[in-house]
């Protein structure tokens, strides 16, 4: 799955054979193929098969689900901890304040469709995405880089400490971060000069083919999040940055008010190494054609 968290589905009528184990595994452990089986078929009266069983534990156990020893299962310890922690970040962000994310679909294992309700509030869920690839990430001590494309560097005004604070950990971390920014508007320069105070990449570009910009994105090895703002947020948005003639007059209350404006912002989490590759690329074109001008 795109964040390697996998939970039983509890309370549902219908559970796949991974979520009759974990329900299993749950209040018996550790168990034996065998009676692992035999506890499905008692406990929930499926009709399931030993081999079907076994592909599914095997499944779990390639995802670190579940450990085994000598011949028996139970799950794994490491990935409850994880589990846990990312858990309890989700609830701080959105339970804690009153906000969260709602219409989560999914579209099979490796695609997923949030939809949260203002532009901060998916900034913060984005901030905790990433903070989980970092976490994961098990090529320690080899060269990385986090790619990301905005129309406006807009969360620097809203959560700069937030900014801050990640693209710290990501130095901490031996992560090169490249920001390409649609904008070229003062207040654009503005935050290129922050982000590269704190040892990022960050160049702009002005396409002036379109009236405004809304598409955004970040890539870190084959992970993907894409949102796409509404237009009417992003036209206002447009607005702001282009009225703004330089930092010390721009509308900061109304760009607080757009950013807290509540609205449907669909955040698109994936893992697809095509895309990641192609994104990437478009990022690092822009940086090249900046070097040779």
């Amino acid at each position: 799955m795109t964040l390697e968290i996998l939970t039983p589905a509890l309370g549902k009528t219908k559970k796949s054979v991974k979520d009759l184990i974990l329900s299993t595994l749950i209040f018996e452990h550790p168990l034996t193929l065998a009676k692992l089986t035999n506890s499905i078929k008692k406990k929930f009266g499926a009709s399931v098969t030993f081999q079907g069983v076994r592909r599914a534990v095997n499944a779990l156990l390639e995802q670190k689900v579940v450990v085994k020893k000598e011949k028996e299962y139970e799950i794994n310890k490491d990935w409850i901890i994880q589990t846990k922690d990312f858990i309890d970040r989700l609830y701080d962000s959105y339970l804690s304040s009153g906000t969260h994310f709602t219409n989560v679909e999914e579209l099979g294992d490796d695609i997923k469709i949030y939809t949260l309700p203002n532009l901060i509030e998916s900034d913060k869920f984005w901030n905790i995405i990433v903070r989980k690839w970092l976490e994961d990430d098990k090529n320690a001590g080899k060269p990385k880089s986090y790619y990301q494309l905005s129309g406006h560097a807009w969360y620097v005004f809203g959560q700069m400490g937030e900014e801050s604070a990640i693209f710290d950990e990501m130095k901490q971390k031996g992560v090169d971060f490249y920001i390409l920014c649609e904008g070229d508007t003062p207040l654009d320069r503005w935050c290129k000069k922050v982000y590269e105070s704190i040892g990022g990449h960050f160049t702009t570009n002005r396409n002036k083919k379109n009236h405004f910009h809304n598409k955004y994105f970040s890539v870190y090895n084959d992970f993907v999040i894409q949102t796409e703002h509404p237009e009417h947020i992003a036209k206002e948005m447009e607005e702001i940055y282009q009225t703004a003639k330089d930092f010390e007059n721009f509308d900061a209350i109304k760009l607080s008010r757009l950013l807290l404006m509540k609205c449907d912002i669909k955040v698109i989490v994936m893992r697809n190494p095509l895309i990641a590759e192609q994104l990437r690329n478009n990022v690092m074109t822009k940086f090249k054609e900046k070097q040779i001008k």
